[in-house]
């Protein structure tokens, strides 16, 4: 029986992380997805419920050697679950797999299997990308779409790695640097992404997703509310339909949501004329 989900392909394009793209804006983090109480609640069933088989045997889908064990059971997926789907049901998975009782040992068992069956299931995307790597080393774009394909799954040590590459074979490919300083800021090297978010700046002036990138990075990492505000100015320059902008409005005061779960926002004076 394959274990490779031929609707998973399709559903990872290589994409541009976009200004308007809700997963990079202030009020969205990278932090771990329990933050969100509908996901922890989701985590809550998931784990009881992790000690059913498909079959409707008891014995946990999590312990190693488990009866009937495939990926599919292992995640809790159908071989025509969408991408985004697997993605899901791998992040509650590890979750249920860490909440699970048991040693420290039998955890690491358990959220190896979960890494295991993810894996499998996306083994058919991963050989497409590589592939395409290898039948051009050098193209830029196609090692860029494979850092693309590794930053959507969250593996950001290996988007890294290729979004790097693709940074050296083409020292103008915004994209790459783009998306290299995001997954730099997500592992906390901030000095290392200012310099990449000023790198796509330098090559393009107008590259509002990098600057909106950056003015995020400033607001959460640095709490460098002037340098924000200068790259929010240059956005609404560039574009003046942003002005409607969540960030935007959240430093005119404007957007309470924002504003809370950003409170130092309401402890500077003068800030909200942007």
């Amino acid at each position: 029986m394959s274990t490779a989900m031929p609707s998973v392909r399709a559903a990872a394009p290589a994409q541009r992380v976009t200004l308007r793209r809700p997963s990079n804006r202030v009020v969205q983090s990278s932090r771990c997805v329990s933050r969100h109480p509908s996901r922890r609640q989701a985590v809550v069933v998931f784990a009881q419920a992790a000690d059913k088989l498909n079959a409707g045997q008891t014995k946990s889908q999590l312990t190693a050697n488990a009866p009937g064990d495939t990926p599919e059971n292992v995640l809790r997926v159908s071989r025509g679950t969408s991408f985004e789907g697997l993605k899901s049901a791998y992040g509650l998975a590890l979750e249920a797999a860490e909440a699970l009782d048991g040693d420290d040992d039998e955890k690491v068992a358990r959220v190896t299997k979960v890494e295991w069956a993810f894996d499998c299931l996306i083994a058919e995307s991963r050989v497409f990308f590589t592939k395409s790597v290898e039948a051009a080393p050098n193209d830029a774009n196609a090692v860029f779409r494979l850092g693309n394909f590794y930053q959507t799954l969250g593996k950001l040590k290996e988007a890294e790695t290729e979004y790097r590459k693709a940074s050296v074979l083409d020292n103008t490919h915004v994209d790459a640097m783009n998306n290299l300083a995001l997954c730099l800021t997500q592992m906390n090297k901030i000095d290392e992404a200012e310099a990449y978010f000023l790198r796509c700046v330098e090559i393009d002036n107008k590259c509002v997703d990098a600057m909106f990138n950056w003015a995020t990075l400033k607001l959460e990492h640095r709490q460098d509310l002037d340098g924000c505000r200068v790259l929010i100015d240059q956005i609404v320059m560039i574009d003046p339909t942003l002005k409607e902008h969540k960030l935007v409005k959240a430093l005119r005061g404007e957007d309470e949501e924002t504003e809370e779960k950003t409170p130092f926002l309401k402890d500077v004076k003068g800030f909200r004329d942007v």
